[in-house]
């Protein structure tokens, strides 16, 4: 007889304590999967939610409107016209600059997958990282031009050059995926199929239907989009920079009614833009800066919202350090650039984001100061789009959401700093 066997009644012996751990340790495993597989199917659930607008959206850019009525408004593209391009098609620039892009993004990729910040770019240069992102490129070059030739002539293939091209793009992305200790083959080839479906999804989509060539064409939009460009670039730097010295001076120097001032101040919020329209139009007609770029950044040359906001984040600036970089001899100058602005740079980014898209978007400004049909910005060349194709709507949408890739870019390259400086100051 064993020991386990003459072990008192009611012990437990340590063959079952090592059997409960098993089953406890069983459970907790299939619990938690089970748990992260609930969150994942609800992420994609509400991911379908937010995205499902901008696919309709989508779909009615693509489709021309009597033909979409007539066919009773189903939920996929009706008649769409397709583009007969390759990836060489559009001149030298254009080829260039297509492919800087898909590098660019097949790089970005393969740093999310490597979870590693881009001051690790060397990691990039791993075989397995550069198979991804060359061999992705390549297949994109050499395979679209088939897509779109089959879509154009309605052959019939389109649907299988479109599953060769996701199936080669997703193995060479499998590749780089796997160049991870951590993570299993399976685990990379899901994950370069799931990249690979989007990534070629939305290169068919962005590239191919004639609706984005006609209305970037008819409605003149790259020249309108360029001076948009500049206006909300100097819009964007003169306010940063008049709402850092304004909040500086609100902080950390002294002056005679220095709340009476701040308080006017902030009261010019209380002020919408029409209140003061006819006034500043009269003042901009007798400088002379009508249909100019002068007339359409200096009025927004400074904001009161911004220079709240980067004066909440400088009075949170301890007082130590201020102290301690004036007897170092650090000036004015000197504590802004170097601690001041570091410490809160974002409240700086995320006010820099906002100042970009309310200049990107200004109309009535424009409108009111602009009479030059050559001069228009963005936001009136839509207008004029709109005006010029009524019974086209299709492609009014396609010049929007065109004129909406700068606004999705600066949100995309700008999220984490946004994110950074709503949630600061609400962990202590």
């Amino acid at each position: 007889m064993t020991t386990d066997q003459l072990a008192p009644v009611g012990t437990e012996t340590d063959v079952a304590r090592g059997l409960h751990a098993d089953i406890a340790v069983g459970r907790s495993s299939a619990r938690r999967t089970l748990g992260l597989a609930g969150q994942y199917g609800v992420l994609v659930v509400l991911a379908f939610l937010v995205l499902a607008p901008i696919l309709f959206t989508i779909i009615s850019a693509l489709s021309v409107p009597t033909d979409y009525v007539k066919a009773g408004e189903p939920l996929h593209p009706v008649h769409v016209a397709w583009l007969d391009r390759t990836w060489f098609s559009g001149g030298f620039v254009s080829v260039v600059a297509r492919t800087l892009i898909v590098l660019a993004l097949l790089a970005w990729i393969q740093r999310i997958g490597a979870g590693s910040p881009w001051r690790e770019w060397r990691a990039l240069l791993r075989p397995a990282r550069l198979v991804a992102i060359l061999g992705g490129t390549v297949a994109l070059a050499l395979l679209l031009g088939p897509v779109f030739g089959s879509l154009h002539d309605a052959d019939g293939k389109s649907q299988l050059w479109i599953v060769i091209t996701m199936v080669v793009v997703a193995a060479t992305q499998a590749i780089g995926f796997a160049d991870k200790p951590d993570r299993s083959t399976l685990v990379a080839a899901v994950s370069g199929a799931g990249f690979a479906v989007a990534f070629v999804g939305i290169a068919v989509l962005a590239v191919g239907p004639s609706a984005w060539t006609e209305a970037w064409t008819s409605g003149a939009l790259g020249p309108a989009m360029q001076r948009s460009l500049v206006m909300a670039v100097l819009i964007t730097l003169s306010q940063v920079v008049t709402s850092l010295l304004a909040a500086y001076a609100f902080v950390f120097l002294r002056f005679p009614f220095k709340r009476i001032l701040f308080a006017a101040f902030m009261a010019t919020l209380l002020l919408p833009l029409e209140v003061t329209l006819v006034g500043n139009v009269a003042l901009i007609r007798q400088l002379g800066w009508i249909n100019s770029t002068q007339g359409l950044v200096l009025p927004f040359a400074a904001s009161a919202l911004g220079t709240f906001l980067i004066r909440q984040g400088f009075r949170g600036i301890p007082t130590e350090i201020r102290d301690a970089t004036r007897l170092d001899g650090y000036g004015h100058v000197s504590f802004l650039t170097k601690f001041a602005v570091p410490l809160t740079r974002p409240v700086v980014a995320s006010f820099t984001v906002i100042s970009a898209l309310q200049a990107w978007n200004q109309y009535l400004w424009p409108r009111s100061i602009i009479q030059d049909e050559s001069v228009n910005t963005l936001q009136i060349q839509l207008r004029t789009l709109i005006s010029n194709n009524i019974a086209k709507s299709n492609l009014t949408v396609a010049g929007a959401l065109v004129a909406a890739v700068p606004v999705a870019f600066v949100l995309v390259a700008f999220q984490r700093q946004i994110i950074r400086g709503l949630t600061a100051g609400a962990v202590k």
